[in-house]
């Protein structure tokens, strides 16, 4: 039976791009609770990014899953999604999926790395 074992995340809405969140998962059964805005819906919507390669609705066009430049005080952000599980045979496997955000005058440009 494959298994999620662990997931970190860098640069992605409320994770900021300088420190890694790395979040695991218990078994049988792992409970993501925690007032709003802490990152609940963000940390199921990386689970769907980094297994699909599926972004979040509306998140394509302007970026608005990565964390925002301006609050980075950069002009660039560079976001990542890992994800560490066991597949049906047992063995490890790490899928990682990476995005750029950069700001220009009047718009951000959202690039998939």
């Amino acid at each position: 039976m494959s298994m999620i074992e662990k997931m970190s995340i860098t640069g992605i809405r409320s994770f900021g791009p300088d420190d890694r969140q790395v979040i695991e998962f218990f078994r049988p059964l792992t409970l993501i609770l925690g007032p709003n805005g802490c990152g609940k819906t963000t940390l199921i919507e990386c689970l769907r990014y980094v297994t699909t390669g599926d972004m979040p609705p509306n998140s394509d066009r302007g970026g608005s899953f990565v964390h925002d430049p301006k609050f980075a005080g950069e002009q660039e952000v560079k976001a990542q999604v890992k994800l560490q599980f066991k597949d049906v045979l047992g063995k490890k496997v790490v899928v990682t999926r990476s995005l750029m955000v950069t700001q220009s005058v009047k718009k951000l440009t959202l690039k998939k790395i």
